[in-house]
């Protein structure tokens, strides 16, 4: 079981909420009804940028939402891959899209290694209200792939998306790294998509507009569970 407590300010907002600090404090020596409007800007970005009370019981057969939002797309797709070309393993992709007035917290929908995490440069295009501006957005805008293996040697993939918003794709955790489902592993900063790539044997129990809680909504189970774990 993993326990988040309760309006701790997750790592990576400090900055954002340093700068509104300086911000909020030096407006209110010119002109306080200024520092006053600053000082709630702040208020909002705290209650976005929190560590959120939650206990989570995580099992290994279930992958969880990395992110609070809106089930924005459900696809039949590929898992990113630059290197295998056409020959990428055929996924279900799963796009979330978190709101100015979402918690922006993701985290590792399963239990298990950081494979890899790989930072992808590219624009912050905004992201429009049907399938081909996504698509357009999606292979044009900046991204982080992160690949997580389980115990069982099964993989998903979690890509931050950049947004007109989300021009700070943040994760610090190493290749190499052991998490626990449900436990923090970055944000997109602030109001960012995310693409949860699962196998195609997954069930999934999610549809779209549907509402998300990070590592506390069922997203998918995985197939079945294979017969030993990883020594």
């Amino acid at each position: 079981m993993t326990f988040i407590p309760d309006w701790k300010i997750a790592d990576d907002g400090w900055p954002v909420l340093a700068l509104a600090g300086i911000v909020t404090i030096l407006t209110s020596m010119i002109f306080l009804p200024l520092g006053c409007f600053f000082l709630g800007i702040m208020m909002w970005l705290a209650h976005g940028l929190r560590l959120p009370n939650r206990q989570i019981k995580a099992d290994d057969q279930t992958i969880y939402a990395p992110a609070y939002g809106v089930v924005l797309d459900i696809e039949n797709d590929r898992f990113p891959d630059g290197l295998a070309g056409d020959d990428a393993a055929p996924a279900k992709r799963i796009t979330i899209q978190t709101r100015l007035t979402d918690t922006q917290l993701q985290t590792s929908p399963i239990t298990g290694h950081i494979v890899d995490s790989l930072l992808l440069p590219g624009l912050f295009r905004k992201w429009g209200h049907d399938s081909a501006s996504w698509q357009a957005a999606r292979l044009s805008n900046e991204r982080r792939e992160i690949r997580i293996r389980d115990a069982y040697e099964r993989e998903i993939m979690l890509v931050q998306l950049g947004s007109k918003t989300a021009r700070q794709l943040i994760s610090r955790l190493a290749e190499g790294k052991f998490v626990q489902a449900g436990e923090p592993i970055g944000m997109a900063r602030i109001a960012g998509v995310v693409d949860v790539f699962v196998p195609t044997g997954c069930k999934l129990l999610i549809e779209t507009g549907q509402h998300v809680i990070a590592g506390e909504t069922a997203i998918a189970h995985f197939f079945r569970r294979p017969s030993a774990k990883r020594s």
